[in-house]
């Protein structure tokens, strides 16, 4: 079953769903006590944080059912505080979401509540409640691997009133893994290398390198100069991920942009495809040297160089005018099972809270195949739309 969308709740459609059929979760599910999404049985409006993180955990339990052992789950998760009760009503809008008969509650005229969550035990008037954590962590005593905190940095967040803390303007993606070892493209999403200006103790001390270090009478650090370091491709992703937040103008609920799951998809899943007969993605195919070539250097990379062999062999570029960098190159790919079948298909992205289907329109625009689950059949007509336009634009 690929590139539809199942309505239904969320537990329910994915035991519908073979085991180990998935090669990728990528998913932002309802966020405790923020909103009501309009739909009987939505996540999100528990009583305590504790129930909500229960939920989660089951959901995730049917979501590592039908994941590959190799297969990974991107978790978008933002936090929210103990406050009190209230609702909020766009501007001009006279209309409820139960007059809207839950057709259109998608629109910007939807009456929005805001979920009561005083008073809560445990928890006092304005703490952080720290769900996202409290869900990595009970994921984690569940069986996932958790393998990376993902700070998503808002340049452009939501404006706050407050006056006694910082304006939130960040959440998480927690990087979670079904197994020990699994597949993970870091070539697929390396960040620009960084020149930078070389300082006294910055990047590598000089006295602890061999041989003299001037070139035109001035010592490296007393010259004010920049290089690039590192492997050409670019440098490994970092854990920082600063990206815009870019509103979808027919849903009125928040979606995550683009940019920011774009990464997650193409290391994710293998761009080159997976084995027809056993699902196995094909794995990028690298070989590692340095950018300026000769037996001599070559051979002493292959035996293993050292910080201070590197340095030499930089310095001896650069007296020929050259650099030495690290470099890592994509020859091929290769097959990661023992099939003998030269048919392929395109990895296979999930994401059970599909809401306004971005997941599965970055699945198709990269190239995959993508699964969505939604609660709310007006989300899944918005999102089916979007779909089409991203069909038409690939033909």
């Amino acid at each position: 079953m690929r590139n539809t969308i199942l309505c239904g709740d969320a537990i329910e459609q994915l035991r519908t769903l073979p085991d180990e059929s998935v090669h990728c979760v990528v998913t932002s599910p309802p966020y405790w006590g923020l909103r009501d999404y309009g739909a009987e049985g939505q996540l999100g409006l528990e009583a305590t944080p504790e129930q909500y993180v229960e939920n989660m955990v089951a959901v995730f339990r049917e979501i590592r059912r039908v994941l590959r052992k190799d297969g990974t789950v991107w978790l978008n998760l933002g936090d929210s505080y103990a406050t009190g009760a209230g609702s909020y009503r766009n501007p001009g809008s006279d209309v409820s979401p139960i007059e809207h008969g839950g057709k259109q509650a998608y629109t910007k005229d939807y009456a929005r509540a805001q979920p009561n969550r005083m008073p809560i035990p445990g928890l006092k008037p304005k703490d952080l409640t720290g769900i996202p954590w409290r869900v990595a962590f009970a994921l984690q005593a569940d069986g996932w691997w958790l393998r990376s905190d993902i700070i998503w940095s808002k340049p452009n967040p939501m404006p706050e009133s407050v006056t006694d803390r910082p304006t939130k303007a960040h959440e998480y993606i927690f990087l979670l893994s079904k197994s020990q070892t699994y597949y993970y493209d870091a070539d697929a999403i390396r960040e620009p290398l960084v020149t930078a200006v070389h300082a006294p103790g910055n990047r590598f001390d000089e006295s602890k390198v061999a041989g003299p270090m001037d070139r035109g009478g001035k010592s490296q650090w007393e010259r004010d100069m920049t290089e690039t370091w590192g492997n050409p491709a670019g440098r490994n992703k970092r854990t920082v991920w600063e990206v815009a937040t870019h509103p979808y103008p027919e849903a009125h609920f928040a979606t995550y942009p683009e940019d920011l799951i774009r990464p997650c998809i193409q290391a994710g899943t293998s761009e080159y495809g997976c084995c027809a007969d056993c699902g196995a993605p094909w794995e990028r195919v690298t070989e590692k040297g340095l950018t300026d070539h000769d037996a001599e250097t070559d051979s002493a990379y292959e035996e293993g160089t050292t910080a201070n062999r590197l340095a030499r062999l930089r310095q001896a570029a650069r007296a020929r005018g050259g650099e030495y960098v690290n470099e890592t190159r994509t020859t091929g790919w290769q097959r990661t099972c023992k099939c003998t079948t030269s048919r392929m298909n395109a990895a296979l992205i999930l994401d059970p809270f599909f809401g306004s289907g971005t997941t599965g329109y970055v699945a198709a625009v990269c190239g995959r195949d993508w699964l969505g689950i939604e609660l709310n059949p007006a989300y899944v007509e918005l999102a089916e739309n979007r779909l089409l336009k991203v069909k038409a634009r690939l033909l």
